[in-house]
């Protein structure tokens, strides 16, 4: 915003230009304040409790701080701190709000004396210079004499006695009335300043919500709240966080291509051309303007550790600079900088968490969109059924139909894993465990199943084709797992050609969730494999599918898949729309894409198209159990053996299957506890057992067998 300021009227009377040259001749002018309201910078808390506490007549002190953008950092372990700056801002005499999208370099003051005393010692007289002529020594008005007098002071002090040590600062003084139009200009300043950079209202007001609704008393609510550091989140993850949110407020958000291109597209693409069109010499004159930054993006550094700086120093790889506690950077710089380090991309849920956003190329993305036009989401789904008919039409397989219902449902995963946040904190709320309840995905099958391939249909279906490349086995370990929870993106990671070895090595992922505070996005895992399936820790936090598929090598089937993958396909742009608009709930099976089936079913109802048989309306693993598959085919063999134990089934198995009985105990669901025993394995649960196998009926084979065996239990 903007606005004229007088330099000499009946407003203001002595406005001048004032040179501060200590900390004691600025703090003169907030003598005998009554109330005041600054932007600034000030990285010490204490300081602006110190300063209110020090003015006797101060009634109230509003401070919107420009430079830190959590001053809950500086309160660890100074509960009493934190208790008087509660006390304070719960009586509504000292509010701080803070900047956490942008770094503020303003300095203004908003000074009210009471009416019958305007405070304050006037400047040396070397120190000050009048503007636009003599000053006037008093109002014309009467009714302005009357008013209580203020100051408003801009310019290039900073509210720290710390900054003053060898400083010498100058400022704009305008000596005033709390009613004049001068004033209320300087209020709409300063209120443009607090509402666009302050997000998250007062500070301490979560503290004051804690103490509202506890129980315990304050002295423990505080004491907890101080303690460590804020959370759980890494430093390295919040600067990424930070980064992120810059971008999203001050980098135009677009549309992500659709149908070959959006409007916002078509006109950057028309400014180019016309950019191109322009005299070339021009450009000549300044060879700097042809590669002038754009959207640079200041963040500062201060107080983080050394290990912190020294990662976001990458970022000068790729046109940013890191120098005296601040990084500065742009948009592409940081998305190249993600991608090297972490070997994903940028996306995330915004702020309301109602719109994906996608990091990419420097430009902000917008992926979810509503779909318009029944006719395009029909050929949008009919593509998608058109990958899903290349195992049909160049795939040699037992069961097609299982086949598609495992390929859609990892497709349902990938869909989802985006938002996986966004359940992370429905799920949080309802005090569920989030490493078990937020499901990893193994893909398993045998090679020229088509693995490999499917990922990249799925990484460019949620990239708008601008990612198709898993991340490499090598390249993940422990460390890789950790450092990726600091990202700050949900873009999935997926890693092809891993072992269940090299999965069941990759512990960390067994409490992948621990210290997510919801500030910070992780993304989910997806591992493709060639092997069966991994340890039973893991098995109880994955989804694992199979590819029960080989694809015959030919050069038309292997045309028509890359024609499929390049070709762009809205559909999950339209999916997250739809998806966004679901509530979650809370179901009577652990089932974590129930709302994404129901989205999926809205976009087929919206295009007035028919759903495959194929379509996973359950877990294709439970409605295709290719394990359970493997067990009611081993009823038919004569040297199987079934005996009682107990109050336990024992399976025994011929020795030239020996190898095969690790894979009959994995192959039934966790709650069916299963004991290897040299050649016999040992059903603990024979009800979970029987319920998985399904229900029989007098024609089935499998009827005798399970008679006999429920028979066998009840002697």
């Amino acid at each position: 915003m903007k606005f004229d300021i007088p330099l000499n009227t009946d407003e203001s009377d002595a406005s001048h230009v004032e040179i501060f040259k200590s900390w004691r001749s600025f703090s003169d002018v907030f003598e005998g304040a009554k109330r005041m309201r600054v932007v600034t910078y000030c990285d010490s808390p204490e300081f602006i409790l110190d300063l209110f506490e020090d003015l006797e007549n101060l009634e109230r002190l509003e401070v919107v701080v420009g430079d830190v953008d959590d001053y809950r950092e500086r309160l660890i372990d100074k509960p009493d701190l934190a208790d008087r700056l509660e006390q304070l801002r719960r009586d509504d005499k000292l509010v701080i709000y803070l900047c956490e999208n942008k770094e503020v370099h303003s300095k203004l003051y908003l000074i009210e004396y009471p009416e019958e005393d305007h405070a304050g010692e006037e400047a040396d007289e070397d120190d000050q210079m009048t503007l636009g002529g003599e000053a006037t020594t008093e109002s014309d008005s009467s009714a302005e004499a009357s008013a209580a007098p203020a100051k408003v002071v801009i310019g290039s002090p900073n509210l720290s006695r710390n900054a003053w040590s060898n400083q010498t600062n100058v400022g704009v003084v305008y000596d005033t009335t709390v009613e004049s139009d001068l004033y209320a200009q300087f209020e709409d300043l300063y209120q443009d300043h607090r509402d666009s950079y302050n997000k998250g209202g007062p500070f301490l007001e979560d503290l004051s919500e804690q103490l509202e609704q506890s129980n315990d008393d304050r002295e423990e609510v505080i004491k907890l709240y101080t303690e460590g550091r804020v959370g759980t989140q890494d430093e390295l993850g919040e600067v990424h966080g930070r980064l992120a949110d810059h971008i999203d407020a001050e980098v135009e958000t677009v549309d992500l291509a659709l149908d070959g291109g959006t409007s916002s597209e078509d006109e950057r693409s028309q400014s180019a051309d016309d950019a191109a069109g322009t005299d070339e010499s021009a450009g000549d004159g300044d060879p700097d303007m042809a590669d002038a930054p754009q959207d640079r993006i200041t963040l500062s550094l201060r107080g983080y550790d050394e290990s912190t700086v020294s990662t976001l120093s990458q970022m000068t790889d790729f046109d940013a600079t890191v120098s005296n506690d601040t990084l500065t950077t742009t948009p592409d710089a940081f998305q190249r900088y993600a991608q090297q380090v972490f070997d994903v991309p940028t996306m995330h849920l915004n702020e309301d968490r109602d719109q994906l956003k996608f990091h990419y190329d420097g430009t902000v993305y917008r992926v979810t969109q509503p779909p318009k036009s029944p006719e395009k989401v029909d050929e949008a789904l009919e593509e998608i059924e058109n990958y899903f008919a290349t195992v049909d039409d160049y795939g040699n397989s037992n069961n097609s139909t299982a086949v598609k219902a495992h390929m859609y449902e990892a497709l349902l995963w990938f869909f989802w894993a985006p938002f996986a946040n966004r359940q992370a904190v429905f799920y949080r709320q309802h005090g569920i465990n989030l490493d078990k309840a937020l499901p990893y995905l193994y893909i398993f099958g045998e090679s020229n199943g088509g693995k490999g391939t499917f990922c990249r249909f799925a990484l460019s279906l949620i990239s708008g084709n601008r990612v198709e490349a898993p991340v490499d086995a090598d390249e993940i370990g422990k460390r890789k797992v950790r450092n990726l929870r600091s990202a700050h993106t949900s873009f999935p990671v997926v890693v092809d050609d891993i072992t269940k070895q090299k999965v069941n090595s990759l512990d960390t992922l067994r409490n992948y969730w621990s210290g997510w505070t919801g500030e910070t996005s992780f993304p989910m895992f997806a591992f493709i494999s060639n092997d069966k399936r991994p340890g039973e820790w893991f098995r109880n936090r994955a989804k694992i599918l199979r590819f029960d598929v080989n694809f015959m090598t030919s050069h038309q089937g292997e045309a028509e898949v890359n024609r499929l993958i390049d070709t762009e396909n809205p559909i999950f742009q339209w999916f997250g729309h739809k998806y966004l608009n679901r509530d979650l709930v809370l179901g009577e099976d652990s089932d974590a894409l129930r709302e994404v089936r129901a989205a999926m079913l809205d976009l087929y109802e919206f295009a007035d198209r028919p759903v495959p048989d194929y379509f996973p309306t359950e877990p294709a693993e439970q409605a295709y159990d290719t394990g359970r598959e493997r067990w009611r085919n081993l009823i038919d063999r004569e040297d199987v053996e079934i005996s009682k134990d107990g109050d336990t089934l024992q399976v025994t198995f011929p020795e030239s299957m020996s190898f095969e009985l690790h894979e009959y105990k994995r192959d039934p669901p966790m709650t069916v506890r299963i004991e290897k025993r040299g050649l016999d394995l040992i059903i603990k649960t024979p009800d979970e057992f029987f319920d998985w196998l399904g229900e029989t009926t007098a024609d089935d084979p499998r009827e005798g067998f399970l008679s006999r065996a429920r028979n066998l239990l009840k002697r």
